[in-house]
């Protein structure tokens, strides 16, 4: 059994297919990519937390003021929001809850049994089943802690949106939440940002090719799956696009975490990596010494000095 038996054919073919490259390169790339993902991932777990801490905070600080008497705007907020949202899509069709065959809302402890409930419920329900299973008590906290990137963006869209009484999100707390961003920039441009965002971060959390992008729908915006973008500069220069467009999305948010983050060195590593000889230092490492000037680049002369020590071990007998 081979290297190759224990990747799929088709995380394989990519290379050869959409970046033309030969063969002997794809094994190479296979882990540049890998690398790729985890120069990445720092940001895109900044960026989660910051719009999660954003949105909590500008809750509990700021309330719609339409909210009152509808849902709590307090820390247990995570819980009524969704609760709400629930009963908004439901209640006024009567699939809110289930009943007998005479009508009557059936219960259990108390509590009227859902017959329907909206996405965000069911993550929530989700994430309190997980913290009981370790023993743990279910708190706001550890709720809002445990919720994936796609509840936060989630709150992005249309649903949470109301102007005329302020009962909702937004836009009442657009600038709460997005603080530093273009004043004439509306929510459903945001929202769009942040949904490409969120295909990106599934694609690396589900070890997807990182590099690989597909044309989008003129209509949707959503990325038509059947035409993929081809070559390597291309590739390149959507993922270098991608990264700026999340760099801005956590400036909008945080400027101060923003000037925090790049002052980590993650900027460095990317940029180093998201590169024609970056790629190349992985599929033909031998090359680079003699085409690339490295004297002033700290980030490439360790790159390659970790590659010369693995490329020793790799033909030791």
């Amino acid at each position: 059994m081979n290297l190759e038996d224990a990747i799929s054919p088709g995380r394989l073919h990519i290379y050869t297919d959409i970046l033309k490259l030969k063969q002997e390169e794809v094994l190479g790339a296979y882990n540049w990519n890998k690398a790729l993902c985890s120069s990445m991932q720092p940001l895109l777990h900044c960026l989660e937390v910051t719009l999660r801490n954003s949105i909590d905070c500008a809750i509990r600080h700021n309330p719609p003021p339409g909210a009152t008497g509808l849902w709590r705007t307090d820390q247990a907020w995570i819980f009524d929001l969704p609760r709400y949202i629930g009963d908004r899509a439901f209640i006024r069709q009567r699939k809110r809850y289930k009943t007998d065959v005479h009508g009557n809302i059936l219960h259990h402890n108390g509590q009227p049994l859902y017959l329907n409930t909206v996405w965000e419920e069911e993550c929530i329900r989700k994430v309190s089943h997980r913290i009981k299973s370790t023993g743990k008590r279910v708190t706001a906290t550890r709720i809002l802690s445990g919720l994936g990137f796609g509840f936060w963006t989630s709150l992005l869209s249309f649903r949470y949106e109301e102007p005329r009484n302020n009962s909702l999100l937004w836009p009442h707390l657009l600038c709460d939440v997005f603080p530093c961003k273009p004043g004439d920039i509306p929510r459903w441009v945001i929202e769009q940002k942040f949904i490409q965002i969120r295909e990106l971060r599934n694609r690396l959390f589900h070890h997807e090719a990182i590099w690989k992008f597909h044309y989008r729908d003129p209509e949707t915006g959503k990325s038509d799956y059947r035409r993929p973008i081809y070559g390597i500069n291309a590739s390149l220069q959507l993922l270098q696009t991608a990264w700026k467009d999340m760099l801005e999305a956590l400036y909008w948010i945080n400027p101060l975490r923003y000037t925090a983050f790049l002052s980590e060195g993650h900027q460095q590593r990317f940029t180093t990596l998201a590169s024609r000889n970056g790629l190349l230092s992985y599929i033909k490492p031998e090359a680079l010494h003699h085409c690339l000037d490295i004297t002033h680049s700290q980030d490439i002369k360790t790159l390659l000095r970790d590659l010369n020590s693995k490329n020793a071990k790799t033909h030791q007998p």
